[in-house]
């Protein structure tokens, strides 16, 4: 019997967090995102996800792009997937991707699970076993933004993490001090990163790094707005530290255009957004030609967490001054739709195993989230 797709699942979930949080442009106080099953005639199951805009992706799949797939070939996902970016008409660069991307890394677990390979096989091959983490947090607090810093970034040493994202974008002198006392606790040696979540400006972000110059940042990432190219232009061009950014552009031509002018020197796809695996392929590949890594941007549940593994195993070694990419994000925030799925295992040098098991590599059922499901839907 063939791996034809028989029917597609999805399931809304959402949780409440313990406290409101966010970064220097917005707070929330839930995680919210879509999941999505789907099933082939010979039995086999994929799992996919987008978290952003969960239920405008999921009226897209069910109305438009997910019937057209009812009976496409799994163990073919370029073939499958390829009639669905036909859909997206003026919408070329935004939510269209978004849920194709859900169906993408879904098709591509059911394929490595049909064949009893995984992911990073498929793809080509794994060019590691292990890759570095890093933690990406503490997230801010409304009032007191860097109220977690000290004892958050202690637990993450604690963990066995050697990389370290900062969230700033408040205001100058408190990014300055926060990033000082940052560098202060993880050490000289840790890998540091900062993280403006477009709150900043040209002028800010120039200023800031010129005050931190001997803080020594790995990157600085998105300054100013995602679709601002002509200042991430201007910024790569004069910054020292390099400049990275991308979880906000989705498809290729997106990041064909800011790569062509020079504006990022780091590029962070996000699998669940940018169009899943077959998108992050050529946006890799193409972000190779100009010398410039690729480090996936990593968020939602634990679906996401294990395709983006997959995908960065198979990426090329490449370096920018002392650091070497690429390496895995982690966010280390509360998050019980990660948790649910997978948990975070680092080894003694802050590296995470690559799965080895067929598809994702993990046996995902819906009782490990059930709880969090709000909505659930069926096409056949």
């Amino acid at each position: 019997m063939a791996s034809t797709i028989r029917s597609i699942e999805g399931f809304l979930l959402s949780c409440d967090l313990p406290e409101r949080v966010g970064n220097a442009r917005v707070m929330f106080d839930k995680r919210t995102a879509l999941l999505v099953r789907i099933e082939t005639h010979d039995g086999h199951a994929g799992w996919g996800e987008c978290w952003a805009y969960p239920d405008a992706v999921a009226e897209i799949i069910r109305k438009t792009i997910g019937p057209a797939i009812i009976g496409a070939d799994v163990t073919e996902p370029g073939a499958a997937l390829a009639p669905l970016f036909g859909f997206a008409a003026q919408d070329r660069r935004g939510l269209h991707h978004m849920a194709i991307s859900a169906l993408d890394i879904a098709i591509w677990d059911a394929f490595g699970r049909a064949t009893g390979r995984p992911i990073h096989a498929l793809l080509g091959g794994a060019r590691r076993k292990s890759v570095t983490a890093y933690a990406s947090g503490p997230l801010l607090r409304p009032g007191n933004p860097y109220a977690d810093l000290e004892g958050a970034l202690a637990s993450y040493v604690k963990q066995g993490f050697r990389a370290f994202k900062l969230r700033i974008g408040i205001d100058r002198v408190s990014d300055a001090a926060a990033l000082r006392r940052a560098r202060e606790i993880v050490g000289p040696e840790a890998m540091l990163m900062a993280d403006m979540n477009e709150a900043g400006t040209v002028k800010e972000a120039q200023a800031l790094l010129r005050e931190v110059g001997d803080v020594n940042l790995a990157w600085l990432e998105e300054p100013v707005p995602h679709d601002n190219f002509p200042a991430y232009v201007r910024l790569a061009h004069n910054l020292p530290t390099a400049l990275s950014g991308g979880e906000s552009l989705y498809g290729l031509a997106a990041f064909r255009d800011i790569l062509a002018q020079g504006g990022l020197e780091i590029v962070q796809p996000d699998l669940a957004l940018c169009g899943g695996f077959g998108e992050a392929r050529k946006i890799a590949a193409l972000a190779e030609a100009f010398g410039v890594p690729t480090v996936p941007h990593v968020w939602g549940t634990g679906v996401n967490f294990l395709a983006s593994l997959h995908f960065t195993a198979t990426l090329p070694p490449q370096r920018i001054g002392c650091f070497t990419y690429p390496l895995h994000e982690v966010d280390v925030g509360y998050n019980p739709l990660r948790s649910c799925i997978v948990d975070i295992d680092l080894d003694e040098r802050g590296q995470l195993a690559v799965p080895d098991g067929p598809g994702l590599g993990h046996d995902i059922q819906i009782a490990q989230f059930n709880e969090f499901v709000v909505d659930r839907w069926t096409i056949s």
